[in-house]
């Protein structure tokens, strides 16, 4: 095995130009392979984060059939407990409970239709990141339980015609099928950055919606911050939901936006299985080339008594060479790129992208798990392209070979 590998090195040494060209070709499409999976995955998870960071969160828990209907009466009746076994894990970050109603709101003579949704002052900055995107005003006071502050979207803001300190009258249906309406004062603006988020977007406190609702202590939504989005999946097979609940991942509130990632994904897997033909193709010809132009240096070696099996490993171990060092350099190469521009990022478009439902403008390589298993199956198909030249070499008639030669 030895005298193979030693063989196999020193017959890519004699064609050194050709050697050098399948190497290049392998180590360039490897790197542009492995950089193009770092980039797209840092992609994902940018849209990833973003989606779920700015208001939905990584899990939420709520009634069987709310996410696809909601409905005022379909509650989650004691979140209390609920919300302390959340962050009990230790792959939530933070928890909290919504609650949410559709109706009207108006001020003077406009009146805009609206999801008004109640947060917990406290807890729902530590859950999502709108809180942060105040431009105006301020979040929802705690201190004064008789106020009654309201934060809106600058696109609501703009379609009623109104700014810090006007005053709003909501009106909608109670949970005891009274009429819910109630005056609310503009204590902040947010600017989310999404059109669509800021032309809908009214905060209440969340006692102040109960109350509002005659709900007592019920909730619509428990929403949960995990350590990660990756952590959605495993985190919904492993957290028992209470009876009558249900968890549901990020996959299954955003089904827009995992749908758009697998279908990415699966253009992702195309690109692969063309390098593999590409590295299929250039090691087979490389090494055919080298045992055609070796075939009576072969045939004698035959003649002299060396073993089939000693032509076929020393070929292999060729193509074993020449596929694990390539990949190996266009590996190191796509990491150092990948990590060089991990924290400045690409600046990949001049205005935000939409992707399924979430934007962004500037992608982050990461270094995903595919960094590892893609470089690992070059090498190993580049390998085993081998076999074709080994087994030719290992099938030669030793007369016949001398006499090609």
């Amino acid at each position: 095995m030895a005298l193979a590998l030693r063989l196999g090195l020193r017959n890519l040494r004699r064609r050194p130009m050709r050697t050098a060209l399948t190497a290049a070709m392998l180590a360039i499409g490897t790197a542009l392979l492995v950089f193009s999976v770092g980039l797209n995955e840092g992609v994902y998870a940018s849209l990833i984060d973003v989606a779920t960071g700015t208001w939905t969160g990584q899990v939420q828990i709520q009634a069987p059939g709310y996410e696809e209907s909601p409905s005022l009466f379909e509650t989650v009746n004691e979140p209390g407990p609920l919300l302390a076994a959340l962050e009990a894990r230790p792959e939530v970050v933070a928890a909290t409970a919504r609650v949410e109603v559709a109706g009207l709101l108006g001020a003077g003579a406009r009146t805009v239709g609206t999801l008004l949704q109640g947060v917990d002052p406290v807890a729902e900055p530590r859950v999502s990141t709108l809180p942060a995107a105040l431009s105006a005003g301020a979040w929802l006071p705690t201190a004064d339980p008789d106020a009654r502050p309201i934060v809106i979207g600058v696109g609501l803001a703009r379609r009623l015609g109104v700014g810090l300190g006007a005053e709003l009258t909501f009106m909608g249906q109670a949970a005891d099928g009274s009429v819910a309406a109630e005056l609310f004062t503009v204590g902040g603006l947010i600017d989310s950055g999404s059109a669509e988020v800021d032309a809908q977007l009214a905060l209440i406190r969340l006692a102040d919606a109960q109350a509002l609702l005659v709900l007592g202590q019920r909730v619509h939504r428990v929403v949960g911050r995990l350590t990660s989005a990756d952590a959605a999946t495993p985190f919904a097979a492993t957290f028992q939901a209470p009876p009558g609940l249900r968890l549901l991942p990020w996959q299954a509130l955003l089904p827009g936006l995992d749908q758009s990632i697998r279908s990415d994904r699966a253009g992702g897997q195309i690109f692969m299985a063309i390098m593999l033909v590409v590295v299929v193709l250039g090691v087979t010809n490389t090494l055919l080339m080298s045992v055609f132009e070796r075939t009576r240096e072969l045939g004698l070696m035959k003649a002299l008594g060396t073993p089939p099996r000693q032509l076929v490993a020393t070929t292999l171990w060729e193509s074993a060479w020449l596929s694990v060092a390539s990949t190996a350099l266009g590996t190191a190469l796509a990491v150092a790129l990948i990590l060089a521009l991990r924290d400045t990022g690409i600046r990949m478009f001049d205005e935000p992208m939409e992707f399924g439902g979430a934007s962004m403008q500037v992608a982050y390589p990461i270094l995903a798990r595919e960094v590892v298993i893609y470089p690992l199956i070059i090498a190993v198909v580049g390998t085993l392209a081998g076999l074709w030249p080994a087994w030719r070499a290992g099938r030669l008639d030793p007369v016949a070979a001398m006499r090609e030669g």
